[in-house]
């Protein structure tokens, strides 16, 4: 065979061969996704992530715990500086006027209009929108609600019945009702007839249920002083003057592991926590348990919390658009029933309440649904970006000193106003 008819031969070869399509060819298009949470709803979390990157081949989304809520949002703020963010992430609803200004935050509106999502389909009190009161201002959907909740009143109607205690609607009934329920030997108390965390969340409540607003009507002015006093005054004579309620020892979410485990263990009869520990709660009692409104004063009224999903302006278009199918597949019917009877948060989607299958759970499940009809009196979150600083610097680490007598409560709000005032107008 002569070099031509070789040649010949070794090209029909090539031709006749299938040339294998390189391996990044069909490698999904990948984004981060930063979360926080601990426990059983990580577990959950995680579960989510990996079945939304099994239930498709075209996009995978890489999930990094971040720790808490407050961890999770230094550690963002870190990687935007240092330009290793990821392309989403889920933050809590105070920080997100001071991201949101900062040019931080993607709008999602035209996400929104190009894949069909309808945002009435939202539950309203815990849409962006329903979260925030913008005071006039005009702004865009840049967040999906993914994990919200309420404080609900958690109570052991074991220990409610044996005393012929009505769970309470008032904070005059409260007291009446954790009197009855303190179970005190000599000196000590082996049952706590109330017990919450001294944290701003709380407050909050109690501060709208009093009658009180955080910030003037144009959002302009702090105006907390009065009411919140009277809100806080409340937790300080339940401590210190009638001994009914527990102030659970530690900072943040170490204060709220504490008052659950008391509750658990049967040392509260009745405590105020995140409806996010319902299934959790559920799980873990040995007796039977209820949950019902957080009580009023002039009125019913409670804060929503929890966290929003939302994309960083600065990642890239293929990120976002596997970022953006991911917050579309999770805030799908479907998914949003699957993670709120899990986990015990609010479901966000109105087409899965009102589906049959959510509305048997509820029925089978009632402590659920408790938070979901709450909402009905929610109260707002200035959109402002003073939000966070005045969380964080002058509300949440203030609010302990008068309950353990280091100050009144009077010059306690008295500076946290002026403190707030300051932080408003740019000081």
């Amino acid at each position: 065979m002569n070099t031509r008819t070789l040649l010949k031969c070794a090209l029909a070869a090539l031709v006749a061969v299938p040339v294998a399509a390189p391996a990044w060819a069909s490698e999904p298009v990948t984004a981060q996704f930063w979360y926080s949470y601990g426990g059983k709803v990580r577990q959950v979390t995680e579960e989510m992530v990996k079945k939304f990157n099994t239930s498709q081949s075209k996009y995978r989304i890489d999930g990094s715990f971040q720790g808490d809520y407050f961890q999770a949002l230094a550690k963002i703020r870190a990687a935007i500086t240092t330009k290793t963010a990821p392309a989403i992430f889920h933050v809590i609803g105070e920080a997100m006027p001071d991201l949101w200004q900062s040019g931080m935050l993607e709008s999602l509106e035209p996400y929104i209009k190009a894949t069909g999502v309808k945002p009435e389909d939202f539950v309203a009190g815990l849409s962006q929108h329903g979260y925030f009161d913008y005071y006039g201002k005009s702004v865009p959907i840049f967040a999906i609600p993914f994990n919200r909740s309420m404080p609900v009143m958690y109570y052991n109607k074991d220990m409610l019945d044996a005393k012929g205690v009505k769970v309470p609607t008032t904070w005059d009934e409260l007291r009446a009702a954790a009197t009855k329920l303190t179970l005190r030997e000599g000196s000590d108390i082996k049952v706590w007839g109330y017990e919450v965390p001294i944290d701003w969340w709380f407050w909050y409540g109690l501060l709208y249920q009093a009658g009180g607003t955080l910030l003037s009507g144009d959002g302009k002015q702090a105006s907390f002083r009065q009411k919140g006093g009277d809100a806080l005054q409340f937790w300080v004579d339940l401590v210190n003057k009638d001994r009914i309620m527990k102030r659970p020892p530690g900072k943040d979410y170490n204060a709220w592991e504490v008052t659950n485990t008391d509750f658990i263990n049967q040392k509260a009869a009745m405590i105020f926590t995140s409806t996010a520990f319902v299934n959790y709660l559920t799980e873990n009692v040995k007796f039977k348990m209820g949950t019902a409104f957080m009580p009023a004063k002039q009125t019913f009224a409670g804060p929503t919390g929890g966290t929003f999903f939302v994309m960083m302006k600065d990642a890239t278009p293929t990120q976002k658009e596997a970022g953006w199918a991911f917050i579309k597949w999770m805030a799908e019917p479907a998914q949003a029933i699957s993670w709120s009877q899990n986990t015990g948060y609010i479901c966000v989607s109105e087409p899965a309440i009102k589906s049959p299958e959510m509305q048997k759970f509820y029925q089978t499940n009632p402590n659920y649904r408790v938070a979901y009809e709450q909402l009905k009196y929610a109260q707002k979150m200035p959109f402002t970006p003073a939000l966070i600083r005045i969380q964080r610097e002058v509300i949440q680490p203030n609010l302990e000193a008068p309950v353990i007598g280091l100050k009144t409560v009077e010059e306690t709000m008295a500076a946290a106003e002026k403190a707030a005032n300051d932080i408003l107008a740019g000081k």
